[in-house]
C-alpha cells in the first residue's frame, strides 16, 4: 500500500517567470543547499518535452534508527522526469535502480495560471516501499522529507524569482 499526499503552493509572479526559475534553479546545484547531493545526468528536449534524468539521495532525510533497517543502497534512487511545456505538467517517477519494486515514488506536478502575476503549483505524490514490517514506517519518513524537499524547492524558487 502506497502513501500519498498533495500539496498546493502560490506564487505572486507570472507562470513565465516562475517555469523560468524553476529551469535555473539547476544551473548550479551546488550554489543551491536544497538541491545538494543531486546530480543532472542528462536533459533534453524531445517535442513538446524537457526529460531530465537525476541521481540523489534520500539517505540524509531519513532518521539513522530507520536507515539501519533499509537495505544498503535503496536510498540512491534515480528521478525521471517529463516536462510537458504545452500543459505545464511535470510527471516524474523516482525509483531504486536495482530493484524499482521496492522503491517507487510518483508524481504530477501542475503550474497553474491565475492571473498575469500569480500562479500556483500543484503537487500529487504517491510513496511505495516494499521493504517487509517496515514498509510503511520508510513510506511516511520518505514522504514527509519528499514534502520538506519540495517546501525547500519553492523558497529557492522564490529567492530566484527576488533577484
Amino acid at each position: 500500500m502506497a502513501n500519498s499526499f498533495n500539496l498546493t503552493q502560490q506564487f505572486h509572479a507570472s507562470i513565465e517567470s516562475v517555469l523560468a526559475a524553476r529551469e535555473k534553479r539547476y544551473d548550479d546545484i551546488s550554489k543551491q543547499d536544497g538541491l545538494k547531493g543531486q546530480e543532472l545526468l542528462d536533459k533534453k528536449t524531445e517535442g513538446g518535452f524537457i526529460i531530465s534524468r537525476r541521481a540523489l539521495s534520500l539517505a540524509d532525510r531519513i532518521p539513522d534508527a530507520v536507515k539501519t533497517m533499509i537495505p544498503a543502497g535503496l536510498l540512491n534512487v534515480t528521478e525521471e522526469a517529463r516536462f510537458e511545456i504545452a500543459t505545464n505538467t511535470n510527471r516524474f517517477e523516482v525509483t531504486y535502480d536495482k530493484n524499482p519494486d521496492k522503491l517507487r515514488i510518483s508524481g504530477i506536478t501542475r503550474y497553474i495560471r491565475e492571473s498575469e502575476n500569480s500562479c500556483k503549483r500543484e503537487y500529487n505524490i504517491s510513496v511505495r516501499v516494499d521493504i517487509p514490517l517496515i514498509g510503511g514506517m520508510v513510506e511516511t519518513q520518505i514522504m514527509n522529507s519528499f514534502r520538506k524537499g519540495i517546501e525547500r524547492d519553492y523558497e529557492i524558487i522564490s529567492e530566484l524569482l527576488n533577484k
